[in-house]
């Protein structure tokens, strides 16, 4: 079997989850980590996410009792720890360290709301769709109502909590103008166009870094890619031009990768000046 093949079987794993019932929640659970380890490219993402992840901390931050006294999921913005922290939940779940049923009732329950549906709909989806759009598969869309509830719980805890940022960190964060800021991007068709293309060019990139003997650098650079495969899926041109320059300058030397990194610049520089001529 094909790790692409693999992949399709631990994505379908989740769907079984998704659309299971809540009785039997708890098998399908064990199925998909069974599954996930089974899977080394799943298994690579995953570990990779776990790799700068605080998981008492980052836990803390999730689950969380707000100002009214009613306990709340509220999930990370990065993604690479959505995919850590439903990871991590998944298997407290499956050793019993949580109580499945005690979690879901405290942290999902919502008047006229499923708690399974919501405790699906905030972190089972998201978690899927990451790791389906890492390898180039279709993702399932949220429910629009779940979209504004979770929209609303991450308002209120915003305006209740002041933002920390270590000092040391706030020095590095630097001012730079972005296309999304100066809402240039008025294409959204030509922004997907954009990013169906990339998505091509990075699964090609994959392809032949996998064939690669498997050090620290070739390592480095699946990291970039997959996280190029992730700002298409996003549609942040920001981002995906970063990454591009951070793969050029870090895949130097590697031959079988040049042309196609050039051929990605090119893409994208090519759209940023249609923005600018159209200005």
């Amino acid at each position: 079997m094909t790790e692409n093949q693999n992949t399709l079987k631990f994505l379908s794993a989740c769907d079984e989850l998704i659309t299971g019932k809540f009785l039997v929640a708890e098998n399908k659970i064990q199925k998909v980590l069974g599954l996930l380890a089974e899977t080394p490219q799943v298994y690579s993402l995953v570990a990779e996410c776990m790799e700068h992840f605080n998981r008492d901390r980052e836990l803390g931050k999730a689950f969380v009792q707000g100002s009214g006294g009613k306990f709340l999921c509220i999930m990370p913005d990065e993604e690479y720890k959505v995919i850590a922290l439903v990871f991590c939940t998944l298997a407290d779940i499956n050793v019993g360290k949580i109580n499945f049923m005690e979690f879901v009732k405290r942290f999902f329950s919502d008047e006229g709301d499923n708690p399974y549906k919501r405790f699906i709909s905030i972190m089972i989806i998201p978690f899927r769709n990451l790791i389906a759009e890492a390898f180039s598969f279709p993702k399932i869309e949220l429910a629009p109502k779940q979209d504004q509830i979770q929209a609303e719980e991450v308002s209120e805890r915003v305006e209740k909590q002041p933002v920390y940022v270590d000092e040391d960190m706030a020095n590095k964060i630097l001012k730079f103008p972005t296309v999304r800021n100066l809402n240039r991007v008025d294409s959204v068709t030509g922004l997907e166009k954009l990013c169906v293309v990339c998505q091509r060019i990075c699964g090609q990139m994959l392809d032949e870094l996998e064939s690669l003997r498997r050090d620290a650098h070739t390592e480095e650079l699946l990291m970039i890619c997959y996280a190029l495969i992730m700002a298409t899926a996003d549609q942040d041109l920001d981002m995906l031009r970063a990454l591009t320059y951070g793969l050029k300058y870090a895949g130097k030397g590697v031959k079988s990768i040049k042309y196609l990194v050039r051929e990605l610049e090119e893409n994208i520089e090519r759209f940023i000046n249609a923005l600018e001529d159209n200005d």
